[in-house]
């Protein structure tokens, strides 16, 4: 954990919790994410003064804490520029990232570290004199703005494109924003030409294609597994109570923000397909299954 390993001529990722990509550029080093926290950070640091390298700035794939937990330390410490997709509000007022999971200010359980990142100073992407043949694309959908960044060694880092057969198998979801965009982007993994293909949580591949499949493979089983669940009409708190017990979750705080975020992320896009509706009855809304021909 945390070791530096070597995937191009200049290119490098950190080994951690949440990867963090290296690229030589001369004396100077352009990293892919910040680390999860402080002490990911701290580590980084460490690699980049054993390679001899000075940190020039950081390339943050997207918003979430996971991603920019070391950003603050970073910038502190080397004076580094971040820069992050537009809109860079979540980087600049990282409290904007939980809004958007919990629908208003947060509460005591989101404001740990795992949700909440220190503020830094970002600029948008397009802002950035990156190296020479260093390159990056939108692949938005597990979050609302998210980069994937190619060195000149052909390395992509793809942040959190793809998610990993081990999230499939003991969570059964995983997060995101905005599931059509999310298919569209695993359409753009699945062509996109290069050496290796860098993830932030699943192992390092040369094929996209078994990882791409899989992931939509995921995402249409899941929207068949919720169609089917509101054969049965509900409220949004009873069907995310079905999910987590068809697939043995365990409900905490977090969970019941991340995944029942994940879920309305689903519901928007089963009803722009008219596969679901809702109605309110009794002061409650309610989901249901859409009948053929029913959409709104």
């Amino acid at each position: 954990m945390y070791e530096c390993v070597q995937v191009g001529k200049n290119t490098f990722f950190m080994d951690c919790p949440s990867r963090v990509g290296i690229f030589r550029a001369g004396d100077a080093a352009w990293l892919v994410d910040s680390g999860n926290d402080k002490d990911a950070a701290k580590k980084a640091l460490h690699i980049l003064d054993e390679l001899g390298l000075r940190l020039e700035a950081v390339i943050v794939t997207h918003y979430h804490a996971d991603h920019t937990g070391g950003a603050a330390l970073l910038q502190q410490r080397t004076g580094c520029r971040l820069y992050l997709a537009e809109p860079t509000a979540p980087g600049n007022f990282p409290e904007i990232n939980t809004a958007l999971l919990y629908g208003a200010h947060p509460p005591k359980p989101l404001r740990s570290k795992f949700f909440l990142a220190q503020s830094a100073r970002y600029e948008p992407i397009e802002a950035a004199q990156m190296p020479e043949g260093m390159r990056c694309i939108r692949l938005d959908g597990h979050a609302f703005a998210m980069l994937g960044v190619c060195t000149p060694d052909g390395v992509w880092f793809l942040g959190d494109a793809v998610a990993s057969a081990h999230t499939f198998e003991k969570y059964r979801l995983t997060y995101l924003y905005d599931v059509e965009k999310f298919l569209q982007t695993l359409e753009i993994v699945a062509v996109l030409e290069g050496a290796a293909f860098v993830p932030a949580h699943v192992a390092p591949f040369e094929d996209p294609a078994p990882v791409v499949e899989r992931n939509r493979r995921w995402v249409y089983e899941t929207g068949d597994c919720i169609v089917e669940l509101l054969q049965t009409p509900m409220p949004f708190e009873a069907l995310l109570k079905a999910i987590f017990d068809r697939y043995d979750l365990q409900m905490t705080f977090g969970q019941h923000t991340l995944l029942g975020a994940t879920v309305r992320a689903f519901l928007t896009w089963l009803m722009d397909a008219g596969r679901v509706s809702y109605f309110c009855e009794d002061n409650m809304l309610c989901w249901k299954a859409a009948e053929t021909g029913e959409a709104q």
